[in-house]
């Protein structure tokens, strides 16, 4: 989950907009107070190739970086880490001897979307989701999130080991700790018979085939997110309206059951959300009805003011992200380690918030304004850190340099806002 509290009630917009020539699909999450938090920006022209399993052939093994390079198409491939063939799931494998080997054909699934020059990335590690379980194709160790502890480890521990499978393991979500065994029992359940179904076609297919489509991002997102955590959902787009208006009929249809879509199949949850939404069907556009323009203005500009008037001025590189924090406006008047340490604090949440609106990611330095206390840095950090662990992405402190810049890492899941608009 989002570091969002239980008791903090969210809002979430799911739409589309016009934005620099090209259509955008959004997902935005607001609190109660009307601050945006999260925003996930796709290109509708290209669509995100997350989550897609394919039939690929691997065309070329490196041993020295652990990783091959797999075709999934004419002229389109994969970059796939690998270190040992037993990773692998094998469709067809035309060499006889041990070993990995170009000309193999492999199940594989996209977990990060081609940028530029870069090819996409996929895993070897086929998973199917629900709203609390992830299922991964094949034998292995069933695991729990490093979140949940005590009486509900234990509890939930137990639960795994009664329903262990030969073909699949599970991994428990941070929300499943709320969850009763019948609840979890539902879902593992449609997960299972969907990665069956899944199994019983491979054999038939061909070279390249795309065995499942990816999940639509906005399922994604909203999947992250507790029902007891928000406050309402809307959305004017039809294929949103409609897969919440299916939820709804089809509440008598058993999980898992055979014909359903992937929207049903993989949310079984839709329901529990299902009196969060609202249908928005006002002529007047959603996008403008939640300054949607105004927002993407504000994220898509280098500077971005703090309330005590310095600013943080954004750059993003191929390499790195540089983020420098300005007084701009500011006046200290005679307390100027006061208001250094202000201005500090406040960049420190809304940098948290900027790496989120923008999809920021790899290696950040920032600078922060000198502060000669060292028990200053001490309260920035810790507070620094405090925002960031609020981030799903995965953000960790790295250090802080002779020269007093801060360097931290952030997960790289999708593509940044400026990378969208200049692919």
């Amino acid at each position: 989950m989002p570091g969002i509290s239980e008791q903090e009630q969210l809002e979430i917009c799911i739409t589309r907009m016009p934005w620099k020539d090209i259509e955008i699909g959004l997902f935005l999450v607001r609190t109660g107070d009307g601050q945006a938090i999260e925003l996930q920006v796709e290109n509708l022209a290209r669509p995100s190739m997350v989550g897609q399993i394919h039939i690929g052939r691997i065309q070329k093994y490196l041993p020295s970086l652990h990783a091959a390079f797999v075709d999934i198409a004419d002229q389109k491939k994969v970059f796939l880490p690998v270190k040992s063939p037993d990773e692998l799931n094998y469709v067809r494998r035309k060499s006889k001897s041990e070993g990995i080997h170009g000309g193999d054909e492999i199940l594989l699934q996209i977990v990060a979307d081609p940028i530029k020059s870069k090819d996409a990335i996929g895993s070897s590690d086929i998973v199917f989701k629900s709203a609390d379980v992830i299922a991964h194709l094949g034998s292995g160790e069933s695991g729990i999130s490093r979140k949940i502890s005590g009486q509900d480890r234990r509890r939930l521990r137990d639960f795994l080991s009664a329903c262990q499978g030969e073909n699949y393991h599970l991994t428990l979500r941070t929300s499943a700790a709320s969850l009763g065994e019948e609840e979890l029992s539902g879902q593992v359940e449609a997960l299972v018979e969907q990665m069956e179904d899944f199994q019983a076609t491979i054999g038939q297919q061909a070279l390249f085939t795309v065995l499942q489509p990816g999940q639509p991002l906005w399922m994604e997102r909203l999947m992250t997110y507790s029902a007891g955590q928000i406050a309402s959902i809307t959305s004017d787009l039809e294929e949103v309206i409609a897969s919440f208006a299916g939820e709804r009929n089809n509440g008598s249809h058993t999980q898992g059951s055979k014909g359903c879509s992937w929207t049903r199949r993989a949310d079984s949850r839709l329901a529990d959300y299902a009196p969060l939404f609202h249908a928005y069907r006002d002529e007047y556009p959603l996008y403008q009805l939640r300054n949607l323009t105004r927002l993407m203005r504000e994220i898509s500009s280098r500077t971005v003011w703090l309330p005590c008037g310095g600013n943080i001025v954004i750059e993003q590189t191929e390499a790195l992200n540089v983020i420098d924090i300005n007084t701009g406006k500011m006046e200290a008047g005679s307390g100027k380690r006061d208001a250094v340490l202000t201005c500090n604090l406040q960049a420190s949440e809304e940098i948290a918030r900027q790496m989120r609106l923008r999809n920021l990611s790899g290696i950040i330095i920032i600078d922060f304004i000198n502060m000669r206390d060292k028990r200053d840095l001490t309260r920035v950090m810790e507070h620094l850190s405090s925002c960031c662990k609020r981030d799903p992405q995965g953000v960790s402190l790295v250090d802080v340099t002779a020269l007093g810049l801060v360097e931290i890492t952030r997960q790289k899941k999708y593509a940044s806002l400026k990378q969208i608009f200049s692919s």
